[in-house]
């Protein structure tokens, strides 16, 4: 939870704002993580811990999201629809605000995805990986074709009638799904429910993007986002302090 918020507070900038939804997971490790953030103004966090009573379609995503639509419709330009083991990224060295200029005459946007495995891990007796955050370890990218990945996507609320967990098929105005070398989102499925270490098998670095296997599934180092990771954390420290150990 913490490197995702700070990585996304830096990747939205300043004017960002987070709208968490407390199903009952946000715990005292968790909310000790958020609330230097809560009280920079940057996160507000929903309470919907009595959702159980009013079970929905598909564990209340459905819910969820549309709460977050009709709530801040008006509060943003565009609003985002992602998870905490999900990671945007701009290929090609672009800003957000150029990205976000070429796709404005669009309602809704999806975004694929780069799925990475999280359980791979270079060797490197050098490396303390119990001290590194999930996306500077996890660097092995899967890169099977032809499969279909679910997707992300961004909206200008003000334009949606209502909206779902993967897009809206409600909305006025047209939507795009050729996003490709725009924007797109590194994918750690599973990693945040592991307690510990996360990091299960190690292999050595692939010379000259070449591929491995492991499982049956060819993989290929993609270090897009271990190359950030100290850039995230200088961020959080300038902007919320040493409040983490």
């Amino acid at each position: 939870m913490r490197e995702w918020v700070a990585y996304h507070a830096r990747f939205f900038g300043a004017r960002s704002h987070f709208v968490l939804h407390d199903a009952g997971g946000v715990s005292a490790e968790v909310r000790a993580v958020l609330e230097p953030w809560v009280k920079a103004g940057r996160i507000t966090v929903q309470d919907i811990r009595a959702q159980a009573e009013f079970d929905s379609y598909y564990y209340n995503q459905f819910l969820v999201v549309n709460d977050c639509l009709h709530r801040y419709r008006h509060a943003a330009n565009w609003t985002f629809f992602f998870d905490v083991d999900e990671y945007l990224y701009l290929p090609g060295g672009r800003t957000l605000e150029q990205v976000l200029g070429k796709l404005q005459g669009f309602t809704q946007f999806t975004i694929d995805q780069n799925p990475m495995s999280t359980k791979l891990c270079v060797k490197d007796p050098k490396n303390d990986y119990s001290r590194e955050w999930g996306f500077e370890k996890f660097v092995f990218r899967n890169t099977f074709t032809g499969v279909r990945r679910d997707r992300k996507y961004a909206i200008q609320a003000r334009n949606a009638y209502a909206t779902g967990v993967h897009m809206s098929q409600n909305v006025h105005g047209r939507s795009t799904h050729k996003t490709e070398t725009l924007i797109r989102y590194y994918h750690y499925h599973n990693s945040i429910n592991v307690m510990g270490e996360p990091c299960q098998h190690f292999v050595r670095r692939p010379a000259n993007g070449s591929r491995i296997k492991f499982d049956g599934v060819p993989y290929v180092y993609d270090d897009n986002m271990r190359r950030l990771a100290d850039k995230i954390k200088l961020f959080e420290k300038e902007t919320i302090g040493s409040v983490h150990s």
